[in-house]
Order: C-alpha cells, then sequence, then structure tokens
C-alpha cells in the first residue's frame, strides 16, 4: 500500500485532471510541447502540482524512499491506474545525481521543479520533458530539483549502458 497524506487526495486531483488532457497522446515532441504550453511554469496547473509535490514531501507520501541519503529520494505515488491514464506516477528529490541507466520501455513523462536556480533534469530547467518509447539514458539531476515521473504501465527497464555510453 502507498502512504497517504494531507493534499495527497487534491494532489491526484490535478494530476488525474492532467492524464485525462493527455490520455491517448503520443510520447513525443508533440506531447511535450503541449505539456508546456498548457501545463507549464507559467500555469496555474504547474504551480499546483508544484505546491502540492512540496507538501507531499513534508508529509512523506512523496519521494519517501532514501536511495542514497537525503540527497536522493524517490517514491511511488500512485499506481497504474485508469485515472492516471494508465501510467504509474513516481516523485523524486535530487541533489547532483546520475541514476541507473535505464530503458524507456513504453516512454516517461517528467515534471522538472527546480529547488534552486539553474537546477536542470538531462538538461530541461523547469517544466515538462517526455521520452518516447524505448529511449534510453542516465538520468542526471544538476542542481537540487523536485520530480515527478510519469510511466506508462509502470514500466521502465534498468540495463547496462552500451559501451560508448558506460
Amino acid at each position: 500500500m502507498l502512504p497517504g497524506g494531507d493534499h495527497k487526495q487534491e494532489f491526484l486531483d490535478v494530476v488525474h485532471e492532467l492524464c485525462d488532457s493527455i490520455r491517448g497522446m503520443p510520447l513525443d515532441t508533440d506531447l511535450n510541447a503541449y505539456l508546456n504550453e498548457h501545463y507549464g511554469t507559467h500555469t496555474a496547473g504547474y504551480k499546483t502540482l508544484s505546491r502540492l509535490l512540496k507538501l507531499g514531501v513534508e508529509a512523506q507520501w512523496a519521494a519517501y524512499v532514501e536511495i542514497e541519503g537525503p540527497d536522493y529520494r524517490r517514491g511511488r505515488i500512485s499506481e497504474p491506474v485508469e485515472q492516471t491514464a494508465g501510467m504509474s506516477v513516481e516523485s523524486g528529490l535530487l541533489r547532483d545525481v546520475k541514476d541507473q541507466y535505464h530503458c524507456h520501455t513504453n516512454g516517461e513523462i517528467n515534471m522538472i521543479i527546480p529547488l534552486e536556480p539553474g537546477a536542470m533534469f538531462c538538461g530541461t530547467g523547469g517544466g515538462w520533458r517526455v521520452f518516447p518509447p524505448l529511449s534510453e539514458h542516465f538520468p542526471t539531476v544538476q542542481g537540487r530539483a523536485l520530480m515527478l515521473f510519469f510511466l506508462p504501465g509502470g514500466r521502465i527497464e534498468y540495463k547496462a549502458p552500451p559501451p560508448e555510453r558506460a
């Protein structure tokens, strides 16, 4: 069972609205543009999700599992269900992290919330970054950021990097 707490249902209500708006859209550059236009840093939706996710960290229903000390925490917020368009919703609180190489089997959608000036995820600052199905990388955070990860079907495949990327 996933942890609950203050503001989690309010957060999930906003996530469900967002997921309804992108349901069935392919994970590609068009979705990336759509999210940054309609849910980007300048929008009420982004600001609400950011505020509620920060409260979730405090209430320990977001980024609640320590991976490598306090500078690298993760936690699942929702299993892949109908209300999330079949995507799991994951959270991360990271500072200067290069994580394990993996393949986005069905793609991945990321919301990046910089917690200090210049913080970035894979070269992207505040806003959204979409990785298409079968894309691979070392997820890398520079600076300190709070993250949301949406994984279609909850699928991700950790694997050894190809020799040229190791």
